[in-house]
Order: C-alpha cells, then sequence, then structure tokens
C-alpha cells in the first residue's frame, strides 16, 4: 500500500514538474533561433535549405493544397498502427508458447525488422495494386514485427520464481500468461509499442514516395518538382510532427499504466 502510494506521489509530482515541459521548449527555441541567424548570416540558398520562418510561412500560405495530402497520411498510419499493435502482441504471444517456434520465428522477424520497407514496396505494388488505401498493408508489415520482437523479449524473459509461484498457488496456463508473463512484459510491450509509431510512419511516408498520387512523401516530390522548398521542409516537419505526437500519446498512457517501470 504504501509503495503504491509512493508511486502516485512519484507522478503527480513529475506530473506537475513545469521543466518536463520547458525544457523541450527551449531547446526548441534555441534549435529555431540558431538555424535562423545561422543560414542568414550564411547566406544559404534556399535549395539547401530555408530558413525556419520562410518554413512556417510557405506552409501556412501552402496549408490548404498540403491538408488532404496530410489527413491521408495520418489515416493511413493510424489505421496500420492500431492494426499492427495487437498483431504484434498476439504473434508475440503465440511464439513465447513453443522455444521451438521462438527459435524458428525470431529470425524471420528480425529480417522483416531490419529490411527497409521501401526495397518492398514495388514488388507490393505490382501485386496489391495501386490504390492508395492499400499502403495500410506497408504499415502493419512495417510495424508488427518491432512490436512482435519486443513484447516477445519480455514474455520470454520472466522471472522464474513468478512463474513457480503461480503454478504452486494452482494458476493455469492462461491465468499466469495473464497475471504473470504479460503484465512482467508490459515495459517491452510498451517499448515496442512506441518504435512502431515511428515504424508506422516511415513506412507510410516510404509507400508514398513510390507510390506517388497522394500522402506526405508524394506532396513533398511535387512541390520540389516546381522548387517549393519551404513547402517541401515544411511537409517534413509536418511528418516529424505526426510521429513526435504518436509517441507522446503511447507514452502517456504507458505512465498511467506501467507504474511500476521506474
Amino acid at each position: 500500500m504504501a509503495k503504491n502510494e509512493a508511486i502516485t506521489q512519484r507522478k503527480k509530482k513529475e506530473k506537475k514538474d513545469p521543466v518536463n515541459i520547458i525544457a523541450p521548449l527551449v531547446v526548441l527555441a534555441i534549435i529555431y533561433v540558431g538555424l535562423e541567424i545561422g543560414l542568414r548570416v550564411f547566406d544559404v540558398p534556399a535549395y539547401v535549405m530555408p530558413t525556419p520562418t520562410n518554413i512556417l510561412i510557405g506552409t501556412i500560405k501552402s496549408f490548404d493544397i498540403i491538408l488532404p495530402d496530410l489527413l491521408f497520411t495520418i489515416k493511413i498510419i493510424c489505421i496500420g498502427f492500431c492494426i499492427a499493435i495487437p498483431a504484434g502482441i498476439v504473434l508475440a504471444a503465440l511464439f513465447s508458447q513453443f522455444d521451438i517456434i521462438v527459435k524458428a520465428m525470431q529470425p524471420v522477424v528480425i529480417w522483416l525488422v531490419i529490411t527497409p520497407m521501401i526495397t518492398l514496396i514495388p514488388l507490393m505494388t505490382l501485386w496489391l495494386g495501386t490504390d492508395p488505401n492499400l499502403r495500410v498493408i506497408v504499415v502493419i508489415i512495417q510495424a508488427t514485427p518491432i512490436i512482435c520482437l519486443n513484447t516477445l523479449n519480455g514474455f520470454i524473459h520472466v522471472e522464474q520464481e513468478k512463474l513457480e509461484f503461480a503454478k504452486s498457488i494452482g494458476a493455469s496456463k492462461f491465468e499466469t500468461f495473464i497475471h504473470i508473463t504479460f503484465m512482467n512484459a508490459l515495459p517491452q510491450v510498451f517499448t515496442g509499442i512506441k518504435l512502431g509509431c515511428i515504424f508506422s510512419t516511415i513506412g507510410a511516408v516510404s509507400a508514398d514516395f513510390v507510390s506517388r498520387g497522394m500522402g506526405l512523401g508524394d506532396r513533398i516530390i511535387k512541390f520540389l518538382k516546381y522548387s517549393n522548398f519551404e513547402q517541401s521542409y515544411g511537409c517534413i516537419v509536418l511528418i516529424a510532427l505526426i510521429g513526435i505526437s504518436l509517441y507522446t500519446i503511447v507514452s502517456a498512457i504507458e505512465k498511467r499504466i506501467v507504474l511500476w517501470k521506474k
């Protein structure tokens, strides 16, 4: 009881600590001002890198053009990511029940993690067609393995004493998995999900670059074609913001669920 109260108090303190909000904002402000001054002082051409202010102005002016592609990319990332989470966890749960499956499938999962999805997208387009909505499949294939790999690592590294204790009190295999294995693995599960945010964003934008037609990746190429460098960089910033937003949401959920992590 006292331990739970201590954890709750620590969480409240971290939440109220203004440094957690102010520090990142100060760093962003320093980067913004530093780039603005440096690019102007050294007269860096816009095609190399526009100033942050020009990127902001250009993005705002063209936001009505960017918005449909932005919404499309967000849709593809969110749908694919939401499917990849349960898929990765379920696969890891199935693999973890049998040592032979872990040994057999782990190299395959690692291969899927390290293979750049952009190299497979042309083949997938050939197999599945050019419907932009099918890019969800790219996101699922990109994010599921990394979620599965981290979750599986948590499932197979459980303290033996806990498993023996569950067995000694008559817990079923399912009850042991839910209450011991799964709860013990939650930090690794959330690590996989957070990495899945990044991989989902990469997968969606890679599909945009290759398949074209819709999405922020395609919009970047279109802007570059007409030398709209500020808008191109603005799209890159928006892509980063999507990934950061997803990561922040998952981290916030993790803090509310995995209270014992620290």
